[in-house]
C-alpha cells in the first residue's frame, strides 16, 4: 500500500501519460451543450469528446460545465484510501468552481479515512503542475506532511500566462459586457490572463498576434532560470504552430534541462478561451517586465 494517493479534477489539463505514469486519479467534470442536449466528460487531457469536436461545437455555442455530486466524489474518495494510507486531493480553486464545495460535502461522511482537501487556487495547467509537483513525491514515497507542505509552498509560486487572441468567448459566456468586448476588437487588444487571489486577473494587454509571441519569447529565458520544478507548459488552443515556435525558443535556451512540453486547452477551459490562445505555464518566479518588457 502507498503512502498517499493523490486525486484531482478534470480541468487539470494533465496529458495521459503523465495521469497514468504518476497514478493519479482524476475526477471527471462535465461539459453540456444545451442547444443539442449532449453532456460529455473530461479527465485532463482526454474523456469522452475529442477536442476537434469540441472546437468545432464551440464556434456554435459556448457550453456550460457542471461538477459532480458529493457521492461521486465519495467514491472517488474511497477507491483512493484502498491503495493509500492517506488522500490528498487538490483541486481546481473555491473561487472558480463547486468541486471544493462538493468533494467537502463528500468527505463529511467519510469518518474512518485520513482525507485532506486542498484549494490550489488556480486551474487549468496550472493546477495541473501543482498536482503533478504532489503526486512525484507521493512515488518516491514521500509523507503526506511532507506532500503538503511542498504543495502550499508552490502555489503562491505559480506563473500563469495566458494571452487570449479575442475577448468574444468570454463576451458570450458573460464575463465581460458588449463595450468592452468592441473596444478590445477594435484596437486588436489581446488581453493577458493571470491568476491572483484564486481568480482570474488582467495582467495588461498585447496589440497584435506579434507582440503576444514576441512577449511569450520574451519570457522564455526567465522561464527556464527561474522555474523552480522540471516542468514547463506551453499552451494553446488552436495554435499548435505559435505553439511549436515558442517551444522552439524555450529549446534552444534550455540549460536547466526542463521538461518542456506542448498541450492544448480542452473543453472546461478552453470555452471561456476561445481559439488562438497562447501561453507559457511553470511554478516560480515571474515579473511583469519579463513578458512586457518594460
Amino acid at each position: 500500500m502507498k503512502k498517499v494517493a493523490i486525486i484531482t479534477d478534470g480541468s487539470c489539463e494533465l496529458p495521459d501519460d503523465l495521469i497514468e505514469r504518476y497514478d493519479i486519479d482524476v475526477v471527471p467534470l462535465a461539459v453540456i451543450f444545451e442547444k443539442t442536449n449532449e453532456r460529455f466528460y473530461v479527465t485532463g487531457e482526454s474523456g469522452t469528446m475529442s477536442k476537434d469536436l469540441f472546437y468545432k461545437k464551440l464556434r456554435q455555442e459556448i457550453p456550460k460545465t457542471d461538477v459532480p455530486l458529493p457521492k461521486v466524489f465519495y467514491g472517488y474518495f474511497m477507491e483512493a484510501a484502498k491503495k493509500a494510507d492517506s488522500v490528498i486531493a487538490i483541486f481546481v480553486s473555491n473561487k472558480l468552481s463547486k468541486v471544493i464545495l462538493n468533494a467537502k460535502s463528500a468527505v463529511s461522511g467519510i469518518h474512518d479515512k485520513d482525507i485532506t482537501i486542498v484549494d490550489s487556487c488556480v486551474g487549468g495547467p496550472a493546477l495541473g503542475l501543482l498536482v503533478l509537483e504532489a503526486a512525484k513525491m507521493a512515488q518516491d514515497c514521500r509523507s503526506k506532511g511532507e506532500i503538503l507542505q511542498s504543495v502550499n509552498d508552490l502555489i503562491p509560486q505559480v506563473s500563469h500566462t495566458a494571452i487570449l487572441d479575442t475577448l468574444n468567448n468570454i463576451y458570450r459566456s458573460g464575463r465581460v459586457g458588449w463595450l468592452r468586448k468592441s473596444l478590445g476588437e477594435a484596437f486588436k487588444i489581446k488581453p493577458i490572463l493571470h491568476f491572483e487571489n484564486g481568480e482570474t486577473s488582467n495582467g495588461g494587454n498585447f496589440r497584435g498576434r506579434e507582440e503576444v509571441l514576441n512577449g511569450l519569447k520574451r519570457l522564455a529565458p526567465y522561464a527556464l532560470k527561474h522555474s523552480v520544478t522540471d516542468e514547463i507548459l506551453i499552451w494553446h488552443s488552436r495554435n499548435i504552430e505559435e505553439a511549436e515556435e515558442l517551444k522552439e525558443t524555450l529549446s534552444k535556451n534550455n540549460r536547466y534541462s526542463k521538461n518542456i512540453r506542448i498541450i492544448e486547452a480542452g473543453p472546461i477551459i478552453g470555452g471561456y478561451m476561445g481559439e488562438k490562445m497562447l501561453g507559457l505555464i511553470y511554478l516560480g518566479d515571474f515579473k511583469d517586465n519579463w513578458l512586457l518588457g518594460e
